[in-house]
């Protein structure tokens, strides 16, 4: 009897311990990020397992510069992640290979409140018209002005509503020349299409069509809009050449003083702040024939289709993307926080907008939330790369004065159209 007590006790042992193992669920969540980012995460991690002690989550850090390859690479090898971070560009090619789940299923399990956040961030991260991930951030334009540099040419601070033609009247203004050679310019000239997309879309043109199965880049409004940002260098004169930049950045050029303007993100404010010599500030993108608009691109977490603990996936993802993981990154200063306002928490939402306005300058950092309202997010879908890289290459000869936009485009538009017509063809079978 006594043999048979001790093995019923290990026995009960045994299960008592597998059950408490069972009752632990490990999510691994894959994101890149530096040290200080690193940080965040784990400091949010140690509060969601305080008020989850069922749930373990682990930050699996990848390099950006390894980050695409190394996690297409997991999928394949069926090693994915739990939760995987992306940023609304490269996500159409990852949902294009069904890597993620929809997240519907736990949205309307949870009456769970998508509202809290910019549409336009939201609606990046849906493709054929489901939702797979819930937004951290955004970035977007406004263009940033050398007050200084305003004042010497007798300029006020630009009206929030100024428009094109007001643009290029300061621009003019800003521009100085000696002895023959512009030394001042009155913008800086960024070639990479995050910068001059603005000029198509305030327009009223596109890159493509909704469906992405048009190329409308070479479409009158599109091609207006951006011959309107070249003329500013090779027309107007405003902007420097490659060859007065030389080795110079946009950005330093603006930074040196040698330019009055340029249209960029957010991601400037630190190094501004820290190095800038002048007084600066930063107003809306002039208003077009559309309007102003603006990108709202940005980054977000999906959950993986490999993972084994979807549900406790979702309550690290509702905890990162809500009011607290917010309000966590947007104090470091790293983010415009994708939530607009949560009319659940509202107390949360307002230490969020606290964190976000940091001691000046700039003085109207207002401006980095309002364009969200009329922005729209970078038009990608799942070759959006290969694309991009035709129109890329085909656009060098405008950026060098060399060659006009309509014609450029009209040359790419046949190899840009095919792409697009395989995208369809491809889609139709996934239906």
């Amino acid at each position: 009897m006594k043999r048979w007590i001790l093995k019923l006790g290990a026995l009960a042992l045994v299960l008592t311990m597998g059950l408490g193992a069972a009752k632990t669920t490990k999510v691994t969540v894959a994101g890149w990020g530096g040290e200080s980012e690193i940080a965040l995460y784990k400091e949010l991690f140690k509060k969601f397992e305080a008020e989850h002690p069922n749930i373990k989550v682990e930050l699996l850090h990848i390099p950006s510069r390894d980050y695409w390859t190394k996690l297409t690479a997991m999928f394949a090898a069926g090693k994915a992640p739990d939760l995987f971070f992306t940023n609304n560009i490269n996500f159409p090619a990852l949902a294009a290979k069904g890597v993620a789940r929809p997240l519907e299923p736990f949205i309307k399990k949870d009456n769970y409140d998508t509202g809290i956040f910019y549409k336009g961030i939201l609606d990046a991260f849906r493709f054929e018209g489901k939702l797979y991930a819930l937004p951290r951030d955004i970035s977007n334009m406004v263009v940033y002005y050398n007050r200084d540099l305003l004042r010497e040419a007798g300029l006020p601070d630009p009206d929030p509503d100024w428009t094109w033609d007001d643009f290029l009247r300061y621009a003019k203004a800003l521009t100085k020349e000696e002895g023959g050679k512009r030394t001042q310019w009155g913008v800086s000239f960024y070639t990479y299409f995050l910068f001059w997309e603005p000029w198509v879309w305030s327009n009223g043109g596109r890159w493509y069509s909704p469906d992405h199965s048009k190329f409308l880049l070479n479409s009158p409004a599109s091609v207006e809009g951006l011959q309107f940002y070249v003329d500013l260098r090779w027309k107007h004169h405003v902007a420097p050449t490659p060859a007065e930049a030389a080795d110079r950045s946009a950005y330093s050029l603006f930074l040196g003083g040698k330019t009055g303007m340029i249209v960029d993100g957010r991601w400037r404010v630190p190094s501004l702040k820290k190095k800038a010599k002048f007084d600066w500030d930063i107003v809306p993108f002039p208003r077009g024939k559309a309007g102003s608009i603006v990108d709202i691109d940005g980054s977000g977490w999906a959950i993986s289709r490999q993972s084994r603990n979807p549900d406790a996936a979702w309550e690290v993802l509702k905890f990162l993307a809500g009011p607290e993981g917010s309000l966590a990154f947007t104090k470091g200063g790293l983010i415009i926080p994708a939530i607009g306002f949560d009319p659940n928490n509202p107390q949360a939402t307002n230490a969020i907008l606290k964190a976000f306005f940091q001691p000046p300058p700039p003085r109207h950092q207002q401006y980095f939330l309002t364009v969200n309202k009329d922005a729209v997010p970078t038009e990608t879908f799942e070759r959006w790369s290969e694309a991009l890289n035709l129109i890329s290459k085909a656009l060098g000869p405008v950026w060098e004065g060399k060659e006009d936009v309509q014609t450029a485009l009209d040359k790419v538009a046949p190899a840009v159209q095919k792409i697009l017509d395989e995208v369809q063809a491809e889609r139709a079978k996934r239906k």
